[in-house]
């Protein structure tokens, strides 16, 4: 049963990258630019801040970024639509 479940996560991985990189590859350049511009502007205020609340910020951002197997599970279950919807999730 592990090794389904292991095999079934790893088909459910593989689907959100693709997704993602079919997301990506749709972006308009303005966007890019738009982004770049907020990238610079993160690293300019993380440089700002002392080591110890820079790494409290990243690890703060990187939780609420991480999805539990559980979760992942029931989006794709749901359908491509809420795979897509944790796509854009994770971008935010």
């Amino acid at each position: 049963m592990d090794e389904i479940m292991d095999q079934l996560n790893q088909v459910i991985e593989e689907r959100v990258l693709e997704l993602k990189r079919k997301s990506e590859e749709d972006k308009v350049p303005a966007y890019c630019t738009e982004t770049k511009e907020h990238v610079l502007r993160m690293d300019r205020i993380l440089n700002s801040l002392s080591e110890d609340d820079r790494q409290w910020l990243d690890d703060q951002l990187m939780a609420k970024m991480d999805i539990p197997e559980q979760e992942r599970l029931r989006y794709y279950k749901a359908g491509l639509a809420d795979a897509i919807e944790l796509i854009h999730y994770l971008r935010t």
